[in-house]
C-alpha cells in the first residue's frame, strides 16, 4: 500500500537511475531532490517517506477501508439513453434546472480557458464528445458529476458568454471571439449538437445511484467520495458540513494535508460525525456499506426544513466534543496513541467519528472528570491500540467494524467514570 501511494504521489522517474527504483520530488524550478528506493521503503524508514512529502504516511492514512461489498438487485437499476441538444441543455442550466455544484470550481485540476476552448472547437468539429451522466431522480433539478467541466465551459461560452475562444488548433480565425461574434452557422452547430446523456431515474436507490457514479466518473481527476456525494446532495446538507469544518478547533485538531482539503477529506470527517449522531452505531446499515450510509446521511440533512434547531444542536455537540478532545489529548487528538510504536500519527477518520461522538453523549460532569484524570485516559486507549488486534483493524482498514471501535471506547470510558 505504501509503494502503490509513493507511486501515485511522485512525479516519474529519476534519469539517473537505469532500473526504475527510485523515485523523486520536483522542486517549483524543475529540480529534483530526497531521492527514495523500494529497498529503504521495505527497510522500514518511515521517516524517509514524511521527509520526502512533509506528511505522515501510514495505512490509516490512506483510508484502506476493506469494506464489504453491498449487493443490490440489477433489476433496481433505472438509466435511461436521452440525447438532447446543446440548446436545450443550456435551457435547463439557464434556469437553475442543473445543478453544476459550484463547490467544485474551487478544486485542483478545473479546465482552463484554452482547454474549454478546445472543447468548443470540438463541437464546431463534430467531434463526438464523452457521455454524460446525470442524476435525475428530482426533474426539476438535475444534478451532474460526470461531465461536471465540459458543460461548465458550455454554460460560459454560450450562455454567460465570458469565455473568449483562445489556443484553437483548427480555427485560428475565431481567436478571442465570444458565442455571440461567431457566424450564425457556427452558432446553429452549436445550439444542435446532441450530447449522449444517461439519466439516473428515481426509482434507483440512493446506494445504487452512489455505486453507478463510482463506476462512471471516469475523468482526468475521478471526484473523490466525498465530492460525488456533495454533487448527489448539494444544499443546506454541503453548507452545513461546511459550517463545520470552518470551526476553529475543527481546523486545528484536524490537520490533514491542504491536498486533501481540496478533495472535500475534511468535510468526510465532519460527515462521520454527524451520520452516527443522526444513527446509533448499532443500527448501522452493514449492507449498504460505508458510500451509502454516508450518502443517505446527507440526504437526510437536506431533508430537514432550514429552521430545524438539529443543525445547532449538532453543532453545539461537536464543539463540545472538540473541547473535551483536546483538553484529554492536546494534539494527539483524534490519532493514535502507542506506547510500543511511539510516534506522532496522523488524524484518523474512525477515530474521530468514534471519540467525538462518544463524547458528546456525556455529561458536563462526566466530561469534566475525564480531562482531570486525562492520564488514565490516554494510557487505556494506547494500551487499546498496542494490545486490541480487532480494535486495531477497526480503526485502520475495516471500515465496517463499527461495533467494535464504538464499544471498546464505550467500555474504555465507563470503566475510568466508574472511579467517579
Amino acid at each position: 500500500m505504501v509503494r502503490k501511494e509513493i507511486r501515485r504521489k511522485c512525479i516519474g522517474l529519476s534519469r539517473q537511475d537505469s532500473t526504475a527504483n527510485k523515485y523523486f520530488k520536483q522542486l517549483e524550478d524543475g529540480r529534483y531532490t530526497n531521492i527514495i528506493t523500494f529497498e529503504q521503503l521495505d527497510e522500514g524508514n518511515e521517516g524517509l517517506l514524511e521527509n520526502l512529502f512533509g506528511e505522515d504516511f501510514s495505512e490509516d492514512d490512506f483510508d484502506t477501508y476493506e469494506e464489504e461489498k453491498a449487493p443490490f438487485d440489477p433489476e433496481s437499476v433505472r438509466v435511461t439513453h436521452k440525447p438532447m441538444n446543446i440548446e436545450t441543455i443550456i435551457k435547463r442550466i439557464k434556469y437553475g434546472e442543473i445543478n453544476l455544484a459550484p463547490g467544485f470550481q474551487r478544486r485542483a485540476g478545473i479546465w482552463n480557458d484554452i482547454a474549454q476552448s478546445r472543447l468548443i472547437e470540438s463541437v464546431i468539429l463534430r467531434i463526438p464528445l464523452p457521455a454524460f451522466y446525470i442524476d435525475a431522480s428530482n426533474d426539476d433539478r438535475w444534478s451532474v458529476v460526470d461531465g461536471l467541466q465540459r458543460l461548465t465551459a458550455l454554460k460560459r461560452f454560450v450562455l454567460d458568454e465570458e469565455l473568449k475562444l483562445q489556443g484553437l488548433e483548427y480555427f485560428e480565425n475565431l481567436d478571442r471571439k465570444t458565442f455571440s461574434k461567431l457566424p450564425r452557422s457556427y452558432r446553429r452547430r452549436i445550439e444542435e449538437t446532441n450530447l449522449n446523456c444517461y439519466l439516473i431515474e428515481k426509482q434507483s436507490p440512493p446506494e445504487v445511484k452512489f455505486n453507478i457514479f463510482k463506476r462512471v466518473n471516469t475523468g482526468g481527476l475521478p471526484l473523490s467520495p466525498q465530492e460525488l456525494r456533495h454533487a448527489l446532495n448539494y444544499g443546506q446538507a454541503t453548507d452545513f458540513l461546511q459550517s463545520l469544518c470552518n470551526e476553529p478547533l475543527f481546523k486545528k485538531l484536524v490537520q490533514i494535508p491542504s491536498s486533501k482539503i481540496k478533495r472535500m477529506d475534511d468535510r468526510e470527517f465532519a460527515l462521520g460525525f454527524l451520520a452516527f449522531k443522526l444513527t446509533d452505531y448499532r443500527e448501522y446499515p452493514k449492507r449498504i456499506g460505508r458510500d451509502a450510509f454516508l450518502n443517505n446521511t446527507m440526504e437526510k440533512l437536506n431533508a430537514l426544513q432550514p429552521s430545524s434547531s438539529l443543525f445547532n444542536e449538532l453543532t453545539l455537540d461537536l464543539r463540545k466534543s472538540l473541547s473535551a478532545s483536546e483538553r484529554i489529548f492536546n494534539d494527539k487528538a483524534f490519532r493514535k496513541i502507542s506506547k510500543v510504536r511511539p510516534k506522532k500519527y496522523p488524524v484518523n477518520k474512525a477515530l474521530f467519528e468514534t471519540w467525538s461522538v462518544s463524547l458528546s453523549t456525556l455529561s458536563d460532569e462526566e466530561l469534566d472528570f475525564l480531562c482531570k484524570n486525562k492520564h488514565l485516559v490516554v494510557d487505556d486507549f494506547a494500551e487499546l491500540i498496542d494490545t486490541d488486534s480487532e480494535f486495531s483493524k477497526a480503526v485502520s482498514q475495516a471500515a465496517n467494524k463499527v461495533s467494535v471501535r464504538f464499544e471498546r471506547i464505550e467500555q474504555l470510558i465507563t470503566h475510568i467514570l466508574g472511579s467517579y
